[in-house]
């Protein structure tokens, strides 16, 4: 897998576009159907996954940071995602709330993919 810009940017999945938006700073600066992400770290705001239930309203409170890549998604890769009913990104096999990922793929589906995905210290036993 090659990185095809070293300066990290924040994926999400817009889903009114249903695409991956990309963003640098506070600025998206490209939409693509999928992408691949490495040295990923999950960020999800826990006040504004509680701002947004009790407004009943949608806003970006959840999103992966790393460096763009390319190389296709490994058959070992992990589904990954991230659910506004739930705190943290999680592993949709387990259940378990992850942090980071060594890569991420963003398929065109809207899912998630991370090889080796790990588990936050405040679940893992």
């Amino acid at each position: 897998m090659t990185t095809e810009n070293p300066s990290p940017v924040h994926v999400f999945w817009n889903r009114a576009r249903r695409v991956w938006s990309i963003r640098s700073g506070r600025l998206v600066v490209d939409r693509r159907p999928s992408l691949a992400l490495a040295g990923c770290v999950m960020r999800a705001s826990e006040a504004g996954r509680l701002r947004c239930q009790a407004a009943a309203r949608r806003e970006v409170v959840a999103t992966i940071v790393g460096t763009l890549s390319d190389g296709a998604r490994p058959a070992d890769a992990i589904r990954i995602g991230y659910r506004p009913t739930e705190p943290g990104f999680r592993r949709r096999d387990t259940d378990e709330i992850v942090t980071s990922a060594d890569a991420v793929w963003f398929e065109p589906d809207g899912t998630a993919w991370a090889l080796a995905p790990t588990p936050s210290p405040e679940t893992h036993q």
